[in-house]
């Protein structure tokens, strides 16, 4: 039954954190968005059923500008340190990609979101617990549309 209920997890986490990556501009296709349980299964969970993290690793590039990247790495950890965090960096650095998103299962150290401010300057990282891509709550329907204002809309909001 854990299995069952892992993958089905797994499942939405990895729908939520690809329309989020989407909705920041990033090139994700429907059809990943979109994906149903039994396929998503059949691709990421071993015989077993068990669903392999590393599988639902990914990355991708910006719309406006394909050398902006982002990469979303999935971690076995439970609660993520700053062993975790050092091998995304290997990763962003090997990959010579500026922006990282950690997804776990459990939680992070401290010392490990000190990580994530200490390598500001180098990279743009983002941390979410999977119980937090449950569902992406900003698709929810009592959620209003949070859009970036231009300075233009700004000065005019700000005249009122």
């Amino acid at each position: 039954m854990g299995d069952i209920d892992e993958s089905a997890k797994l499942w939405k986490v990895n729908r939520t954190i690809h329309e989020l990556v989407k909705d920041r501009g990033f090139l994700v296709s429907d059809d990943e968005i979109h994906l149903d349980l039994p396929t998503f299964k059949q691709i990421y969970a071993s015989d077993g059923g068990v669903v392999d993290r590393n599988k639902l690793n990914f990355y991708t590039s910006s719309r406006a500008n394909s050398t902006d990247q982002i990469f979303v790495f999935f971690t076995e950890e439970k609660s993520v340190g700053v062993k975790t965090m050092r091998k995304l960096l290997g990763i962003l650095e090997e990959k010579s990609i500026q922006r990282g998103i950690i997804v776990f299962p459990g939680n992070m150290t401290p010392s490990a979101r000190k990580v994530i401010v200490a390598m500001a300057a180098q990279f743009r990282l983002e941390e979410f617990s999977e119980s937090d891509l449950l569902v992406n709550i900003v698709h929810h329907t009592l959620v209003p549309r949070h859009d970036v204002l231009s300075q233009e809309e700004k000065k005019i909001l700000l005249e009122k």
